[in-house]
């Protein structure tokens, strides 16, 4: 298993590949956290990173905890690959709110949608209703 250690080791050299542009606005830098994230809604699927806005700024939020109990026991090349998609994805997140626009939200939300659904069907059951 990757540690932490080498996880934050990972995150530097990938976030030395980004360009300096797409920090502009990003004044809460990008963390790692030790901790798992569980989705609040599904309790098999773990939140492995987020972009957060709120009155301290913009900053993305990575769960080493969550890459550990999803990926586990991959090679350290899978956990990277892994790291790299999920930290784009953020940066992402950022960059769509720098510009006003909302479509990888809309992305993200169909396709938890489908995942409820999936998943409820497998079950037998209905998806919970989201209040």
């Amino acid at each position: 298993m990757v540690s932490i250690e080498e996880m934050e080791r990972m995150l530097s050299a990938l976030l030395d590949e980004l360009p300096a542009p797409l920090f502009e606005g990003l004044n809460g830098g990008v963390s790692l956290l030790e901790e798992e994230r569980p989705d609040p809604e599904i309790s098999e699927v773990y939140v492995l990173g987020e972009y957060v806005q709120d009155l301290l700024g913009n900053s993305i939020v990575l769960y080493y905890g969550s890459f550990a109990q999803v990926f586990g026991d991959v090679a350290r090349s899978a956990m990277e690959k892994e790291l790299r998609k999920t930290l784009r994805h953020e940066f992402r997140h950022h960059i769509e709110a720098m510009a006003g626009a909302c479509n990888l939200d809309v992305e993200d939300a169909r396709r938890m949608e489908e995942y409820r659904r999936e998943d409820a069907a497998c079950r037998g059951g209905k998806p919970k209703a989201k209040k």
